[in-house]
């Protein structure tokens, strides 16, 4: 029986290649879970994603107070260029096990899940 860490692991690795499919690249909302996943993961403030050149760009730096709420300045921020061969692949490295990793999963998995399904209201006339 799989306990709960497993089953969010496994959800977080169908949005992961559900995000990579071809014709989610033109989903904004799949772009932001990729680079919200990335920035969690390698403690980035802001990422890029060039599908293109196959690279992915962090921008970040140290925290001097080592708190999560601590801003960066503009003297600690540095930049990184990773390049990739399969995104999806290199997304799903990202996953890692803990208390932390699994609440961040949970509210990833709560806020992006159902993008691509479109809710339809019934008009309401006259």
């Amino acid at each position: 029986m799989k306990n709960q860490d497993q089953i969010i692991h496994e959800e977080m690795r169908k949005l992961i290649k559900k995000s990579c499919v071809v014709d989610s690249q033109l989903n904004p909302e799949f772009y932001s879970f990729q680079k919200s996943l990335l920035k969690f993961f390698f403690n980035a403030a802001s990422v890029l994603i060039d599908r293109d050149r196959k690279t992915i760009t962090l921008y970040g730096g140290a925290i001097v107070d080592h708190s999560p709420r601590s801003l960066y300045t503009i003297n600690q921020l540095a930049t990184t260029n990773i390049s990739y061969s399969n995104l999806e692949e290199t997304l799903k490295g990202c996953l890692e096990k803990g208390e932390k990793e699994s609440r961040f999963y949970k509210s990833q998995l709560f806020h992006y899940n159902n993008v691509a399904q479109v809710v339809v209201d019934d008009a309401i006339s006259a």
